[in-house]
């Protein structure tokens, strides 16, 4: 009844137009939920068609339910007409396989309808925990989600399936371990007072990257800049291309380069390692020294490879100081030796086993804590699926850390302000097609000078 009330609250305050509304009203809660809704809704000068399955076993209720409302009709078959608002009552988080029928016929003319579509908890044929989508599922321009977020909305499939989320937690007290986050997180910086003029580049963090083997020097480059564009103080940049250091100044005069033996013996804020490299790139005494730097470490790309290592994976998960992983679903699955089917549990996975922080990449990028807590952020389109994206993401971690009282906050909002970046792009730009890295570092730089 509570949920019921508060859909139909909603549509009431937040949807205007609508004074011809069908109904789509499946077998369970969520088609109950509807049914609660439509009670209050039919009170007001407006239309509403409920669809309801012609051999449901509630269907005699239903009518009777309805059978003194003038304005409420019940049919078992499609109707073409102009509504002004398609409201998914179908099938909600309990669902685990393929849609059926009369369900695929219906939710296929809701799709093909141009007016407002509304989903109630989450669209139907969406995995609440996945976020994959059945073929022929319901594509909401806005989905009301009751008591909280399914992970499903935000991840894989979601944002395509379910529009703008709002969220109803029906006034219940929820502590749950993880959840979606929209804005970043406020954190004063550990190493300065922005407001303080007195400064000089050493109280900025000083990063070390690893990376950048023949023919991907481009990628130890790009989380360098993104590192400096980020605010870190100083960067130096160890090549595995040795040959190739002469090209640091020409890219950026600001980044410094040092031998890779002589780096990982600085005193160092943050250490990167991984860009533009393979597993073959990295000797066992050179992985021994980054894994056991004192200080935070950031392993990427060819680096996460070597992670199959049962010696390996002991001696990650011995460290002191903060490791973070930043996988992409392939890396992932090579990871743990297993295909993707739940990106949360895979990240969660990955975070127990190497007792690390994990960023997992990707449609609702997830990260993941040592302490078994999890994020979803919600920024970001395809825009970032430019080459490159990952590594600058891996410089705007690394400055971050350095700067803020903990890690938490270092990688959130890392991971909120590069999505936010690529949300910036589509608006100016009118779509997101052929963002450039530079264009992708400023607006970084734009959104931390805004925190």
């Amino acid at each position: 009844m509570e949920a019921g009330a508060r859909v139909a609250q909603f549509i009431q305050t937040n949807i205007k137009q609508h004074s011809k509304i069908l109904v789509l009203v499946g077998p369970g809660s969520k088609g109950q939920d509807a049914l609660c809704a439509v009670d209050i809704l039919c009170l007001q000068p407006i239309h509403i068609w409920l669809l309801v399955n012609q051999n449901s076993t509630n269907l005699p209720n239903i009518q009777n339910r309805y059978r003194a409302k003038n304005n409420v009709k019940v049919i078992v078959s499609w109707i073409t007409d102009d509504f002004d608002l398609i409201v998914d009552g179908v099938l909600g988080i309990g669902l685990n396989r393929a849609l059926e029928e009369p369900y695929v016929s219906w939710i296929k003319q809701a799709n093909c309808d141009k007016c407002l579509k509304f989903s109630i908890d989450i669209p139907t044929g969406l995995d609440a925990d996945t976020g994959h989508a059945y073929p022929n599922s319901f594509k909401a321009d806005i989905t009301y989600s009751l008591i909280s977020g399914k992970i499903g909305l935000y991840t894989n499939d979601g944002p395509d399936y379910s529009g703008k989320v709002t969220v109803d937690q029906l006034n219940l007290t929820i502590n749950p371990e993880g959840y979606a986050y929209t804005r970043p997180f406020n954190s004063k910086p550990q190493t300065i007072n922005q407001s303080t003029k007195n400064t000089h580049k050493g109280q900025f963090g000083d990063i070390g990257i690893i990376g950048g083997a023949a023919g991907m020097v481009g990628a130890g480059l790009l989380a360098a800049q993104a590192a400096l564009y980020s605010g870190a103080g100083r960067v130096w940049l160890s090549l595995l291309d040795h040959q190739s250091e002469y090209l640091v100044p020409f890219h950026c005069p600001q980044l410094m380069t040092k031998g890779i033996e002589d780096l990982i013996q600085l005193s160092l804020n943050c250490l990167i390692a991984g860009p533009g490299s393979t597993a073959q790139n990295y000797s066992k005494e050179l992985v021994q020294h980054i894994i056991q730097a004192p200080y935070p470490i950031i392993l990427d790309a060819g680096f996460l490879d070597l992670l199959k290592d049962p010696y390996l994976e002991q001696g990650i998960a011995k460290r002191i100081a903060p490791t973070i992983l930043t996988p992409h679903p392939g890396e992932a699955s090579r990871i743990l030796g297993k295909s993707i089917q739940s990106r949360l549990e895979a990240a969660r996975e990955i975070s127990n086993k190497y007792n690390a922080w994990t960023v997992l990449k990707g449609q609702g990028t997830i990260i993941h804590s040592p302490l078994n807590q999890w994020w979803i952020n919600t920024t970001g389109n395809p825009a970032l699926s430019i080459p490159g994206s990952g590594d600058v993401l891996c410089g705007v971690i690394a400055s971050l850390v350095t700067r803020y009282n903990n890690v938490e906050c270092g990688v959130l909002n890392a991971v909120h302000t590069h999505g936010q970046a690529g949300d910036d792009f589509q608006k100016t730009q009118g779509g997101t097609i052929g963002m450039t890295f530079s264009e992708l570092i400023t607006q970084i730089r734009i959104h931390l000078n805004k925190l």
